[in-house]
């Protein structure tokens, strides 16, 4: 990236953290640029139309056609192009079928997945839906937006004796998997069927999905559980920060 580029880019970065017009020397003090080189970058952008300098005080602000290009950018985002390559990543790693989902209403929902190649699988069908308190990518999605998302459970439906069904022991273990980075789940929905999963992350730390391997339980233990979890939670975390703007 061309310096001047990169100088123009962490100005307009500057302006968005900003409440109100700033001006010209807080901009070059905070962005260690002096003024001039700072003021040419604002008066290009100005004529470009994505920034503006208020007539009457000389402060500068972001224009609308700052919001109008992340509303575009909003719509048309698609999750599974940026985790294509990870789910791939994931499967081949530890042979497992790694899967991506997104949360809808009180359920999680497969979007994108990447098969195990192994004989004995988990069957998790594109558009399948699993409830949220007792899958681990509907876990995951509690660990990532536990504020918005706890409060619509209202009651929890049994399905395997190792099924939660009570909302404050439901708390306790979202808050044990946040403080692990990690959800799990062991024959909850399905008798055979684990997981574990973690939330996607992105700017300001929104949920945008969960990403995770869904295992046969004979075989979701031990090292290779370990390796599991340690795959999970890397891939999340590469995706989450790519999708926060961090890399």
């Amino acid at each position: 990236m061309s310096a001047t580029v990169e100088k123009a880019l962490r100005v307009l970065e500057l302006l968005s953290t900003y409440g109100q017009p700033v001006r010209l020397a807080e901009l070059s003090r905070e962005l260690a640029m002096n003024k001039s080189t700072t003021y040419r970058l604002l008066e290009k952008m100005s004529q470009l139309g994505y920034v503006r300098q208020d007539p009457d005080d000389s402060r500068y602000m972001l224009t609308t056609r700052m919001w109008a290009i992340g509303v575009r950018a909003f719509r048309n985002f698609d999750i599974r192009a940026w985790a294509r390559r990870h789910l791939e990543e994931m499967e081949q790693a530890v042979h497992e079928t790694a899967v991506l989902a997104v949360p809808d209403g009180v359920e999680v929902v497969v979007v994108d997945k990447r098969d195990s190649a192994q004989a004995v699988q988990t069957l998790s069908p594109l558009g399948s839906r699993s409830p949220m308190h007792c899958s681990s990518l509907g876990k995951a999605m509690l660990m990532g937006d536990f504020e918005n998302l706890m409060p619509r459970l209202k009651r929890l439906q049994k399905f395997t004796p190792n099924t939660i069904t009570s909302l404050p022991a439901l708390r306790d273990e979202i808050m044990r998997s946040r403080a692990d980075g990690l959800a799990q789940a062991r024959d909850e929905y399905a008798i055979g069927v684990s997981g574990v999963s973690a939330p996607i992350l992105g700017v300001d730390g929104a949920l945008l999905g969960v990403i995770g391997f869904s295992v046969p339980t004979i075989r979701a233990e031990g090292e290779h559980l370990e390796a599991i979890r340690a795959n999970v939670r890397h891939h999340a975390a590469k995706l989450s920060k790519v999708l926060a703007g961090d890399s």
